[in-house]
């Protein structure tokens, strides 16, 4: 019986089976090289990788699956191919390409270029693989990311916006002086601003100053194109907090590695930011985003005087289920509190865990009534979950107290919903206990007890 081609053999099964998003498609003729490149992908980035060993496997299988195919990673030196033929198909099929190869030759690189390809990667050591690898992760990341190209209306930057619409971003181009502030201020998805030094109509570091202003150098990374012949200007625009400034003439390669490693600073700063506003074991948010996002929602909620109820939970015997069961068992009741959190609470309600079993909810907007059916449902949900440790139910009730809503600060309104959270427990536990104050006549507080 004949083998089975190369096509048949590394494709068939996937194109059966549906290719996922995340597919990379590798013209490559090298299986030392085709195992490299796989080994340098982890299991958890979270991509399948199928080959073509030839330039009219290449093609074949995109005539079938182009569209499924997030990168290329093209050899140029193939067994049918006497010229960059490899190139030309895959990027024919708009799928973004980078080169692989062992040939170098900066006329080749420049036609390579020109005709559309990410990047040109050379096969000299195994950080060509590493850097490889995160060339990808980062064309992946960008395609939920904005960039805005501030250029002026004489002189548009061509170049630039074919290079940024090559690593996958988003790409709003504007010349109106009020459209690029209006971007940024309704636009959160937007990391990245490149302008044209020589705008007309309004001054680059003015401009600068005021996009600091509003976005800080770990929320956008700016961008100033410039003609590279005055160094005093390049100065002042980093003065003025802007992350790099290129020569609009500059090396595709050096405009990509700019780009990638200012996105890359912003990744880590929102990765380190979002760590330390988030608890681990749950994946809620935790005592420190409390009180600072925590502290602005409240403030400008109550500013224009809607109610802002807080509620605390805190489980009942949690301390003899630890001793009793162990803290495995602990640790699961904390989770699936927390899971019953998220399910009961919508998006506008911040849902926090203060440390241990202990947890808040902060309801802006919500009335009374309202913030008890939260209450009530996240009470409903845990006490319905029946669990079982060591062949017998652990008896384990919530007592949760609210504020009214009407505390003048957030520090007020936890006070509040503490001493309604112990008085819950002064009643047997198992309890919510609300503290009831209109807007109207917040002097006239009852404690109202409810059985759930």
């Amino acid at each position: 019986m004949p083998e089975k081609s190369s096509l048949e053999r590394d494709v068939r099964p996937e194109v059966t089976r549906g290719l996922p998003m995340d597919t990379l498609l590798l013209v490559e003729d090298s299986s030392f090289f085709e195992k490299a490149v796989k080994r340098s992908f982890r299991r958890s980035d979270g991509f399948d990788i199928v080959v073509a060993k030839t330039c009219a496997e290449a093609q074949e299988i995109l005539r079938e699956n182009a569209s499924l195919f997030s990168v290329a990673l093209v050899d140029i030196s193939l067994p049918d191919t006497s010229d960059v033929e490899s190139v030309d198909l895959t990027t024919s099929f708009g799928v973004p390409t980078i080169v692989f190869s062992s040939r170098f030759d900066p006329a080749l690189q420049s036609r390579l270029f020109a005709k559309g390809i990410v990047d040109y990667v050379l096969k000299d050591s195994p950080a060509s693989l590493s850097y490889l690898r995160e060339l990808v992760l980062r064309l992946r990341a960008n395609r939920g990311i904005g960039a805005l190209l501030l250029e002026s209306s004489g002189a548009p930057l061509g170049d630039a916006a074919k290079q940024l619409r090559r690593l996958q971003l988003s790409l709003t181009r504007v010349t109106d002086p009020t459209d690029r502030l209006h971007q940024l201020n309704t636009h959160d998805h937007i990391r990245l601003l490149v302008l044209d030094q020589d705008l007309s109509q309004v001054d680059a570091i003015e401009l600068i100053k005021q996009v600091r202003l509003r976005r800080g150098p770990e929320k956008v990374a700016i961008v100033s194109l410039t003609h590279g012949e005055d160094q005093t200007d390049m100065v002042r625009l980093l003065k003025s907090e802007a992350n790099e400034v290129l020569a609009k003439n500059c090396p595709p390669e050096e405009f990509l590695l700019r780009v990638g490693q200012n996105l890359d600073t912003i990744d880590r700063i929102l990765k380190l930011t979002d760590a330390a506003n988030h608890d681990a074991m749950t994946g809620l948010h935790n005592r420190r985003f409390l009180c600072d996002a925590g502290t602005r929602a409240y403030v400008e909620c109550r500013c224009n005087n809607h109610p802002t109820p807080v509620a605390l939970i805190d489980m009942d015997r949690f301390k003899q289920v630890n001793d009793r069961y162990g803290h495995e068992a602990g640790d699961l009741l904390i989770k699936n509190l927390a899971d019953d959190l998220t399910a009961a609470c919508g998006a506008s309600i911040m849902t926090v865990r203060l440390g241990g079993d202990e947890f808040c909810m902060l309801m802006p907007g919500c009335n009374i009534e309202e913030a008890r059916s939260y209450c009530a449902a996240v009470y409903k949900r845990f006490c319905a979950r029946g669990l079982v440790f060591d062949g017998e139910p652990p008896e384990v009730t919530l007592s949760i107290g609210s504020s009214s809503g009407y505390e003048d600060d957030l520090e007020e309104a936890i006070r509040a919903a503490d001493e309604q959270m112990y008085l819950a427990k002064h009643y047997c536990r198992g309890r919510i206990v609300v503290k009831d104050g209109g807007a109207c006549a917040p002097s006239q507080m009852e404690r109202i007890l409810l059985d759930v």
